[in-house]
C-alpha cells in the first residue's frame, strides 16, 4: 500500500513539474509563430504572377497595432469595384494568401503582414490581440486615400478570419460596416484556438497538459501586453452589420466546425464541404472558392 501511495505521489510530482516547465516553454510557440523565408527576388515574383491586365502594386508604410511597422501591398487595378483586404493565417505571411487576388479579378488588393512580422519576426504574434489593430488601421489608411467602408472587404483564412471578425468589432464601433467579409475557417478564440494548435502535437494527450495551457497563455497574455479574454471571434461576431459569410471544412481539427458552427449562429451563411481539412475548404468547395464568393458579392450588390 505504502509503494502504491509513493508512486502516484511521485507520477503527480513528475505531472506537476512537466506542466510547469510546459507552461514556461509554450508561450513562445504562440508569441515566435513561425514566418516564411522569401527573399526580395521571390516577394516580387509573387506579386508579378498576380500583376496583370494594365494593374500594378503601390507599397504604403502604415503604422499597426501597438506602433508595429506594416508593410501595406496595394494591387490597383482599373475599373476596379472596391478594395479586397485580404488577411492570412498563422504561420504565413502577406504573400502566401495574396493569391486570393486571383479569385477577385474585379478587386483592388491590400495584404500585409500581421505585425509586420515578415520584416520584424521578433515582434510576438497574439492571435489577434494586436493583429486587429493592425487591419483597422489599414481601413483607416485607405479612408484617408478617399476610399469608403462600403467598397471596402476582407478575405480571410484561418486565424485571418478571425482576426477579421475582431477588426470588424472594432470599425463597427465608431463607424460604418464595410461591403462584406469571406471568412473561411475562423478560429472560436484565443483559448480554443491554443488548445486546437495543442492537440495537433498531442492528441488525446493534450488534457494532461491544460493546466500548463491557461498558464502559458497568462505569460504569453502578460508579456504581449493584451487580455486573453478580448480574443474572441466568436463574442465580436455578435450584432457586426457587415455581411458575412463562412466556409469551413467538416475535417479541420485546428478550427473545428463546431467553433465556426457557433459563430454562424449570428452569421448563418456558412458552406460545410465534406471531409475538408485546415485551409482544404476553400480547394474543395465546388466549383472553388470563386465560385462560393461570387454569388455572396452578387447578392452584397457587386
Amino acid at each position: 500500500m505504502r509503494f502504491i501511495v509513493r508512486f502516484f505521489l511521485l507520477v503527480l510530482l513528475l505531472w506537476a513539474g512537466f506542466t510547469v516547465a510546459a507552461g514556461l516553454v509554450l508561450p513562445d510557440q504562440l508569441l515566435k509563430g513561425p514566418m516564411p523565408s522569401r527573399t526580395e527576388a521571390q516577394r516580387e515574383h509573387v506579386r508579378g504572377t498576380i500583376s496583370q491586365n494594365g494593374s500594378h502594386w503601390t507599397m504604403h508604410a502604415v503604422p499597426g497595432g501597438e506602433g508595429a511597422p506594416l508593410e501595406v501591398w496595394w494591387l490597383h487595378r482599373p475599373q476596379s469595384k472596391g478594395v479586397a483586404i485580404i488577411l492570412h493565417g498563422f504561420g504565413d505571411d502577406a504573400w502566401g494568401s495574396s493569391t486570393r487576388a486571383h479569385d477577385l479579378p474585379d478587386w483592388d488588393a491590400v495584404v500585409f503582414t500581421f505585425r509586420g512580422r515578415d520584416r520584424h519576426p521578433e515582434i510576438p504574434s497574439t492571435l489577434g490581440a494586436w493583429e486587429r489593430q493592425d487591419v483597422v488601421r489599414v481601413v483607416g489608411f485607405l479612408e484617408s486615400q478617399g476610399l469608403q467602408r462600403c467598397t471596402m472587404l476582407m478575405a480571410g483564412t484561418s486565424m485571418g478570419a478571425g482576426v477579421a471578425l475582431l477588426a470588424l468589432a472594432d470599425l463597427e464601433s465608431s463607424g460604418l460596416p464595410l461591403a462584406g467579409a469571406l471568412l473561411e475557417s475562423p478560429y472560436l478564440d484565443l483559448r480554443d484556438a491554443a488548445r486546437n494548435h495543442i492537440k495537433g502535437t498531442l492528441g488525446g494527450l493534450e488534457v494532461l497538459v491544460w493546466p500548463a495551457e491557461q498558464i502559458a497563455i497568462h505569460r504569453a497574455a502578460r508579456a504581449a501586453h493584451f487580455s486573453a479574454d478580448d480574443v474572441s471571434p466568436v463574442k465580436a461576431s455578435v450584432g457586426l452589420r457587415t455581411p458575412i459569410a463562412l466556409l469551413a471544412g467538416d475535417a479541420d481539427a485546428i478550427t473545428p466546425l463546431a467553433g465556426v458552427q457557433r459563430i454562424a449562429r449570428h452569421h448563418p451563411d456558412l458552406t460545410i464541404v465534406h471531409d475538408a481539412g485546415h485551409c482544404e475548404a476553400g480547394g474543395r468547395v465546388q466549383g472553388g472558392w470563386k465560385s462560393w464568393a461570387d454569388p455572396r458579392l452578387s447578392r452584397w450588390g457587386f
